[in-house]
C-alpha cells in the first residue's frame, strides 16, 4: 500500500468519504480477490493503478475491486474519525464538550470534508447569549465526526490579541502565521475588544490571509451585520461579507439564570 501521491485522482463521493490523502490499495490487496495466480494479482494490481489515476472510472471496476477499495478507505475514516474526536476533546473547553452539530452547519460541514477551499466561511451574529460559540463549537465537532483530517485551531479575540501584542509571546510573527496557515480557524467573539489601529490592523492581516488562500473560518461576533464596519473596519467587514454565510442567532440571553 502507498500513500496517495499528487497526481492521483480519487473519487471522493463514489466512496462515500471525505476529501484527504489515502493509502491505496496496490498489489498486496490484488491478492485477496485474485485467483491465485500470479498473472491475476499483477492484472488486478494494475486496474488499481489506472482507476487511481483516472483512467479506470468506478462504473468500470468489478463488484470485488470496488468493495475492496471502499472497505479499505473506511477503515482509514474510521481511524481518522477517532483521532479527530481525540483531538476535538482535548481542545473544546468542558462547557461545550457535549455540544453536537445539528441541521443549522450540517450542510458546511459536509462540503468542507468535500473540498474545505470551496467551503464557505461561518459568521454567526447575535447579541449576548444566544447560543453562537456553542453552534461554532457544534459545528467543529461535526467537521471531526466526519473522519476528515483536517486541523483547527480555537480562540477568543481576546487570546489573540494577547499573544500577537509585542512581548506578549516569544514570536508573535510565529503566533500569527500559525493562525494564518491552519486547516480551519475558529474566532470567538471578533470585534469585542476595542478597536484601534493596532487591532485593526492585526485583524486585517489575519483574515486577509486566509481570504486570499481561500482557507475556511468559523467566526462569531455580537454585532450586527450592518455594524461590522464600525466594528471591524470596513476592510475586513467587506471580506467578511464576500468569504462567510452569515448566521444571525436570536432570541433571550440563555446565560440568565444559569447558575452552573
Amino acid at each position: 500500500m502507498t500513500t496517495q501521491p499528487s497526481k492521483i485522482r480519487l473519487d471522493v463521493a463514489a466512496y462515500g468519504i471525505p476529501a484527504g490523502n489515502y493509502a491505496l490499495p496496490g498489489l498486496a490487496h490484488a491478492r485477496t480477490i485474485a485467483d491465485g495466480t500470479e498473472a491475476d494479482e499483477l492484472r488486478i494490481a494494475d486496474r488499481f493503478a489506472r482507476h487511481f489515476t483516472g483512467k479506470l472510472p468506478v462504473n468500470e471496476l468489478t463488484e470485488a475491486e470496488y468493495n475492496l477499495i471502499r472497505t479499505e478507505l473506511h477503515e482509514q475514516v474510521a481511524e481518522r474519525r477517532e483521532q479527530a474526536l481525540e483531538r476535538f476533546q482535548r481542545a473544546v473547553p468542558r462547557r461545550f464538550a457535549a455540544a453536537r452539530p445539528g441541521s443549522l452547519s450540517a450542510a458546511w460541514v459536509a462540503q468542507l470534508a468535500t473540498d474545505p477551499h470551496s467551503a464557505r466561511s461561518l459568521l454567526f451574529t447575535g447579541t449576548v447569549g444566544t447560543g453562537k460559540t456553542h453552534s461554532a463549537w457544534s459545528a467543529l465537532r461535526g467537521v471531526a465526526e466526519t473522519g476528515t483530517n483536517l486541523r483547527f485551531l480555537a480562540i477568543t479575540e481576546a487570546d489573540l490579541f494577547a499573544r500577537l501584542r509585542p512581548g506578549g509571546s516569544a514570536n508573535p510573527e510565529s503566533e500569527l502565521e500559525a493562525l494564518a496557515s491552519v486547516d480551519l480557524l475558529f474566532v470567538d467573539d471578533l470585534g469585542a475588544a476595542k478597536n484601534t489601529e493596532w487591532t485593526e490592523e492585526i485583524t486585517y492581516r489575519l483574515i486577509n490571509r486566509r481570504y486570499e488562500a481561500c482557507q475556511p473560518c468559523i467566526f462569531t461576533t455580537n454585532a450586527a451585520a450592518l455594524e461590522l464596519p464600525a466594528v471591524v473596519g470596513d476592510r475586513i467587514a467587506s471580506r467578511l461579507r464576500q468569504m462567510c454565510d452569515l448566521i444571525p442567532m436570536t432570541g433571550d440571553d440563555r446565560r440568565k439564570g444559569d447558575t452552573k
